[in-house]
């Protein structure tokens, strides 16, 4: 009898179970884990989020440089102003020379175009859709009266954590628009610390001699 008791007691022991400690210890390491797991998600997330935004800013600036393009088609002659009064962009060209400042493109009503888009990239043609991209050109003369440089940059702003309607969605953009804004995106866009994207394109465009 008293060796089946003494037989007994490791057995107890064994079911006893794990300790406090060893369970404490044992979620603690568990906890740290999922964090680690959460944290790399939302990173990945937030990568996949900004690579997105790239990539539709990308497809839009070269968009415009196409808008452009085809616009040089009713460019016709060398003798300004003449020449450029059928396009709808080249026309802010300087009649003097040089560059001109970063500007809003103003499309024709007709033309379905805008200069803002929304997050999928549908150019946002009413007040009631959001703007999430907005597009500013610059254009450059190489040959006076013939060879134009034109800059296409589109912007957006960066997506903050969603704790600030100063830096989320809320905020896009005071500065999308047509007139005096152009200015301040180039200040922002310079800032160090800007919370602001910006994709640029450039290309070359001349004038289209008329067919005899």
């Amino acid at each position: 009898m008293r060796e089946r008791r003494m037989m007994s007691r490791p057995t107890q022991r064994r079911r006893a179970g794990f300790t406090l400690i060893e369970v404490m210890v044992a979620v603690s390491i568990m906890t740290v884990g999922a964090m680690g797991i959460m944290a790399l998600q939302q990173a990945a997330t937030r990568g996949n989020i900004e690579a997105r935004e790239m990539t539709m800013a990308t497809q839009l600036t070269r968009q415009w440089i196409e808008r452009v393009r085809t616009d040089a088609v009713r460019w016709n002659g060398t003798s300004l102003p003449t020449s450029l009064a059928t396009t709808s962009y080249l026309k802010q060209l300087p009649n003097a020379g040089g560059t001109t400042d970063w500007f809003t493109p103003t499309p024709l009503a007709t033309s379905g175009e805008s200069y803002a888009f929304d997050y999928f990239g549908r150019d946002a043609t009413t007040a009631a859709q959001q703007k999430h991209y907005c597009t500013n050109l610059r254009m450059t003369w190489l040959v006076m009266g013939a060879t134009a440089r034109i800059e296409a940059r589109t912007f957006w702003h960066r997506r903050s954590n969603g704790t600030s309607a100063t830096l989320g969605d809320a905020r896009l953009f005071p500065n999308c628009g047509a007139g005096g804004g152009e200015a301040a995106v180039t200040t922002e866009l310079a800032a160090p610390a800007s919370r602001l994207r910006a994709v640029n394109v450039a290309t070359v465009v001349r004038w289209q001699p008329i067919a005899p």
